[in-house]
């Protein structure tokens, strides 16, 4: 089903590329729903432009049978360091009463044969503050497999299993991901990789068993976790509940 979703995402981009003009509606000065994108006629699109395009042009979006989609930039960030310019997939936006429900596919791996480079989905909740500030918006809930319920895969792991290092899957779920869960936009925004998180908080609130020298090797999937809440905390900020 998520093959077919995102076979449907680039067509409709592609779509939405080819079909570009310059009586196209002038962009917000939003500096991230504008990056722009080169059309085959030479002009711009805006991502702004584009995620309006896959949520008018069909059965997508508020009021409609499916929910909000997007195409939001990613910093990805690989073993040696380098940086690349990515973008992932928002394919799921639930507004609830105090939070919003996202799902979201990035590409994590690229030490991988492009044959088994596969990309991997978050299930995460963000919640919207009362002070309606971007900065104090908290991770309710992260997760690679199934929902708070348990009833549904919300996420998907799609990284090494384990890495090349010998880090399970299972570790990550146990030891990492939690680790994120309450913290707030301010604070994940002064993150860019694993090492600049402190011991001393990594092993707050009876996680004194646990080690960042456990994902040493495992840095891709470590770091690019971080870079992904960048990206969705980003967009999420971004609703109009923060206008």
């Amino acid at each position: 089903m998520k093959k077919i979703l995102f076979i449907l995402l680039l067509s409709l981009v592609l779509s939405s590329l080819y079909a570009c003009a310059a009586d196209q509606a002038e962009p917000t000065g939003d500096p991230v729903a504008n990056t722009p994108v080169e059309c085959s006629d030479g002009s711009e699109l805006s991502l702004e432009q584009i995620n309006e395009f896959l949520n008018s042009s069909a059965d997508l979006g508020p009021g409609s049978i499916a929910n909000t989609v997007a195409i939001v930039p990613i910093d990805h960030i690989d073993g040696p360091r380098n940086e690349s310019s990515f973008y992932a997939f928002v394919h799921y936006k639930y507004v609830a009463r105090d939070y919003i429900k996202y799902q979201i596919t990035y590409l994590s791996c690229t030490c991988r044969a492009a044959s088994v480079n596969y990309w991997q989905t978050a299930y995460v909740e963000l919640s919207l503050p009362e002070s309606k500030a971007a900065d104090d918006v908290i991770v309710r809930y992260l997760s690679f497999d199934k929902d708070p319920n348990g009833e549904y895969n919300g996420g998907f792991w799609g990284d090494s299993n384990p890495t090349p290092a010998g880090v399970s899957y299972s570790v990550f779920k146990t030891e990492y991901i939690p680790y994120f869960i309450d913290k707030d936009y301010a604070y994940i925004k002064s993150l860019s990789v694993m090492e600049d998180i402190k011991l001393e908080d990594y092993q707050a609130n009876g996680r004194d068993a646990f080690k960042l020298d456990t994902f040493t090797g495992s840095s891709v999937s470590t770091n690019n976790i971080i870079r992904m809440l960048h990206a969705i905390m980003t967009y999420h900020s971004e609703d109009e509940y923060f206008d």
